[in-house]
């Protein structure tokens, strides 16, 4: 078996040299519309799709990141890609996408900027590589590098890194728009649902809604007291629906990464029966505005009166409540939540993302039930519990505008 193992593994090296050699191309056989990964002899590599060969000694390649005029006698070999129709489709779309951006920005005004006397390589996540000498300025939002052939343009989110950023040797890995420095979601202190240990801060007001309906107003009278009252009014409804809603939270100790408090959440609601609940609360959230884990621990105590019968109905229930959220994007942040319930046989999860701006958040998420270790078949989702119908995933939908 160990020889047949031994013979297997040769076989496949062999067929892994035979299929990449194949697979090259000498700087010779280059040809216009040939898709390639060039590998240069100053050690440069990247994808490209080979628009002309003017002369016989020199061809022009299109890369994503601009043009290039490069002699035969400085390929090393290219590895051919002709018949992969998907990459040639992606590096053209993305060159006349930059290209336009480029011109959007009037990055060419950048030219006649000095150049770092010494070679960087600049490292794409498209995964090329460059070599050359890069422009001095800073626009928080793109590097020019001038190459033996051409001047190639590369926007932030696109760098993985620059080796010998500042000819010091050093490695810069972290580029962020001037958009992604300025902008801030203005809802850090809460999830989708989940309050988070932040304050609303000092004279913070802002208007939240959720799912087009219910309206709730927040306030911020100092740097560690945060309120909230709102509800929704429903008449036009076959069964009319009155909810209100208001809280407090105490945020007595805030630091860089580590923040705890305490609050109580009341709620009234009218549906076909009259439901009392007041939630008082702890929770600790530890990490930045852009990414955080918050634990929150609670008790609900909950008053039902029937309409009918009028016989009261109480209950107390302990809750625990998770909350994750990290930033994704310039203006988006991803984020879960789950709630664990004591006598409730399933786990509610909630996905979301929000899309953030200064003054504005919107917020899109799902539901879905997780049963618990233990948990019969039978037991009703979250959907069956709130709306009666086999739903599986429950859309929510939410904003805030902050003035």
């Amino acid at each position: 078996m160990s020889r047949f193992l031994v013979s297997v593994s040769i076989v496949l090296v062999l067929a892994s040299i035979y299929l990449d050699a194949r697979a090259q191309l000498k700087p010779e056989d280059l040809g216009p519309d040939y898709t390639v990964k060039l590998f240069l002899k100053d050690s440069s590599q990247f994808y490209a799709v080979i628009l002309a060969r003017p002369t016989p000694d020199r061809v022009f390649a299109e890369t994503r990141n601009g043009r290039l005029e490069i002699p035969l006698k400085d390929i090393d070999y290219a590895l051919d890609y002709r018949f992969n129709f998907v990459l040639k489709d992606d590096l053209r779309t993305i060159a006349i996408k930059n290209a336009a951006d480029d011109a959007n920005y009037n990055i060419t005004r950048f030219l006649t900027r000095p150049k770092l006397p010494d070679v960087s390589v600049v490292y794409t996540k498209d995964l090329d590589q460059f070599r050359g000498h890069r422009y001095l300025f800073d626009d928080t939002a793109h590097v020019v590098l001038s190459t033996a052939y051409g001047n190639l343009f590369f926007k932030y989110p696109k760098i993985d890194h620059i080796d010998n950023y500042s000819g010091a040797n050093d490695t810069k890995e972290d580029f962020f728009t001037r958009t992604y420095l300025e902008v801030r979601d203005p809802r850090t202190s809460q999830g989708f649902i989940t309050p988070n240990a932040r304050a609303f801060g000092d004279s913070n007001f802002f208007i939240a809604d959720y799912m087009l309906a219910g309206l709730q107003f927040n306030y911020g009278p100092t740097n560690w007291l945060s309120v909230n009252a709102g509800g929704v009014f429903a008449p036009f409804l076959p069964t009319q629906i009155t909810v209100g809603t208001a809280g407090i939270k105490v945020t007595p100790y805030q630091s860089s990464l580590f923040t705890i408090a305490a609050g109580v959440q009341g709620v009234y609601s009218e549906v076909v029966k009259i439901t009392r609940i007041g939630f008082p609360y702890v929770v600790a959230t530890y990490g930045t505005w852009e990414g955080e884990l918050s634990i929150l621990a609670g008790v609900s105590y909950k008053r039902e009166d029937d309409t009918i019968t009028h016989q009261p109905y109480t209950k107390a229930n302990p809750l625990l409540a998770i909350d994750g959220d990290m930033r994704v994007g310039e203006n988006l942040k991803a984020g879960i939540e789950l709630f664990f319930i004591n006598d409730f046989e399933i786990i509610p999860v909630l996905f979301s993302l929000r899309y953030f701006q200064n003054n504005l958040t919107i917020d899109a998420g799902v539901v879905f039930s997780l049963y618990k270790p233990g948990a019969v078949h039978t037991t009703k989702t979250l959907g069956e519990y709130v709306f009666n119908a086999t739903i599986d995933v429950i859309p929510l939908i939410s904003a805030s505008f902050h003035f």
